[in-house]
């Protein structure tokens, strides 16, 4: 959580202070008076300013609906944007129509914009909060295909006995590739080539 400790002769000075420094709202901030201003006495001795701490009060699951539709509607792209708590992280699908745009080839644009929402929630969040970002449930089509793919390879190297060289794919997609057959009797998994043309194999384990 971040926060910042405001001066000033009043205490609203010093609260308007602090929310500057930390760039939020008042209704975005939790505040606690530190100290109370004073006036001299006599002449002799000097008054004090108020101090106040303002703690940022981070609603990630707020923040990254306002990011996303900020950015959505910088780029001219109407859709619909949901953000939830999921496995001690966020989950956001955006739905809408023609939202090719935002996948790109392979899902290399949402990667990016998955990135990118991580970077904007965790420059706040006072702890790592992991995002998931899918648009029109892709990533979920995308993980059944690879799967389904994965199983239709190790069948065939079971049938044939001859290792399968799937096409190039992401490192996530590979991953996928790996886990899904990872704990299949009989069969290995490995990559092979450099980026961006980096391949998995599926073979059979040989002693």
């Amino acid at each position: 959580m971040r926060e910042a400790v405001g001066v000033g002769k009043t205490v609203e000075e010093a609260i308007a202070a602090a929310l500057k420094e930390l760039n939020i709202e008042r209704e975005q901030a939790d505040i606690t008076i530190q100290e109370l201003p004073s006036k001299g006495l006599l002449g002799i001795f000097p008054g004090k300013d108020a101090v106040v701490l303002v703690r940022e009060h981070f609603d990630p699951v707020l923040f990254l609906s306002d990011w996303l539709e900020g950015l959505l509607e910088k780029m001219r792209i109407h859709a619909r944007v949901r953000v939830q708590p999921a496995n001690g992280g966020l989950e956001v699908n955006i739905t809408g129509s023609n939202l090719g745009t935002l996948i790109g080839r392979k899902g290399q644009t949402l990667d990016s914009l998955q990135y990118l929402a991580t970077l904007a929630v965790n420059k706040r969040a006072a702890d790592f909060v992991p995002v998931v970002v899918d648009v029109g449930d892709y990533r979920k089509k995308r993980r059944l295909s690879i799967e389904k793919t994965a199983m239709s390879a190790m069948k065939r190297v079971l049938r044939t006995g001859q290792k399968v060289v799937l096409a190039p794919m992401t490192p996530a997609e590979r991953r996928l590739v790996h886990l899904a057959l990872g704990d299949k009797e009989g069969i290995v998994t490995y990559s092979i080539g450099e980026e961006p043309r980096r391949k998995v194999v599926v073979d059979l384990k040989r002693d």
